[in-house]
């Protein structure tokens, strides 16, 4: 057992001061980089397993130790944090059930909610609800999740479930193919509906970001640190309609988010979303933009005009890529404004790339 003073991160304060410098675009002479391996000489997991496919996604006897097993067992190299999830980012329509959707389990690497909207003049409530059995889930496993941190002198921190974006909530909750042939047989019910969903996902953001801030700081699922309150913003399903659509019904509500909330980086998933960039890049309080180019679409080092049009577009950069794609995006990029994130075979192995990274520039 590990003494409780014992790190799990070294230097944890150099990492915040650069990774609160990249939020401020900051001139810097590289990146930050979220690199993490496996830690040398670190075992297998051993600790409780069950073939209950609901047990092992929400019991905090079966969750709590995998996730300190995963601390303990990686190397948090350059920037990366030690983080947990106890609402497992797997869980990606986690708001949805918290409005009534049915969960469906695929294995445990992937969960889905069941869409409950079926006639718009018939809507189910979309309100928040504090006994809700997911979010009593959500709120046992946030809350095991800090007292693991707590109880064990960790300096590690509580990430938030993955609560997707208010648009992208509501298409699963109507059905995404129906819900884009809505704005043309339904455009009246939307704006409400959304209005509905977006306040909920208020209410789930700032009661999770109570619990989990108790471990200090604030992380989203893209594992990255701020000191102020953070969030994700998502709207996949943006893909799915014009521009105009996109600036009339989806982006007010993703501005209000990207207000009321200090930092934001928007997930911009794949190259159907790029017609919507130039309103997200005119929207100033959305600080960042996460390029994701999606399967097929290449590496990353592909997309460098792409993401010179971003940090053009006065926007921070969080794109996830190939190691040996590293030095070139530094090189090619504003380092002050980008941050990168990816993963190395072995602690040695990170170790040196962060060295390379930091001679080559």
């Amino acid at each position: 057992m590990e003494s409780r003073r014992t790190q799990l991160k070294s230097n944890l304060t150099g990492a915040q001061e650069r990774v609160e410098a990249w939020w401020r675009g900051e001139r810097a002479d590289r990146p930050a980089l979220l690199l993490t391996a496996p830690r040398d000489g670190a075992s297998p997991y051993t600790g409780p397993k069950t073939d209950d496919l609901d047990a092992w996604w929400t019991d905090p006897s079966f969750v709590i130790p995998r996730l300190e097993h995963r601390l303990r067992s990686t190397w948090y190299a350059a920037e990366s944090m030690p983080v947990i999830y106890p609402v497992s980012t797997g869980l990606v329509s986690i708001t949805n059930k918290y409005l009534g959707a049915e969960n469906l389990y695929i294995d445990r690497n992937t969960t889905w909610s069941l869409p409950i909207i079926d006639e718009w003049d018939a809507l189910p409530p979309l309100g928040f609800n504090p006994d809700n059995v997911w979010w009593k889930r959500s709120e046992r496993l946030l809350e095991a999740g800090v007292e693991l941190i707590e109880s064990n002198g960790y300096q590690a921190f509580v990430g938030l479930p993955d609560l997707n974006g208010p648009t992208e909530v509501l298409s699963g909750l109507r059905g995404p193919e129906r819900f884009a042939i809505d704005f043309y047989d339904h455009p009246g019910a939307i704006k409400p509906a959304l209005r509905a969903v977006q306040d909920a996902w208020f209410a789930a953001y700032d009661r999770a970001t109570a619990i989990a801030h108790r471990c200090g700081g604030y992380f989203c699922w893209m594992g990255v640190w701020s000191q102020l309150p953070m969030s994700d913003l998502q709207s996949d399903v943006s893909c799915l309609i014009s521009k105009a659509m996109f600036d009339d019904y989806f982006l007010p509500f993703i501005v209000e988010q990207a207000r009321r909330i200090d930092r934001t980086i928007y997930h911009l998933d794949g190259p159907d979303a790029i017609r919507h960039l130039d309103s997200l890049l005119a929207v100033d309080e959305i600080d960042a933009i996460q390029w994701v180019q999606g399967a097929g679409a290449g590496r990353m080092t592909e997309w460098i005009d792409l993401l010179k049009r971003i940090q053009d577009g006065g926007k921070l950069i969080w794109a996830a890529c190939d190691p040996d794609e590293v030095i070139p995006l530094a090189r090619a990029l504003d380092p002050g404004r980008l941050l990168l994130a990816t993963n190395a075979p072995s602690q040695r192995e990170a170790d040196r790339m962060l060295m390379e990274l930091e001679r080559s520039l």
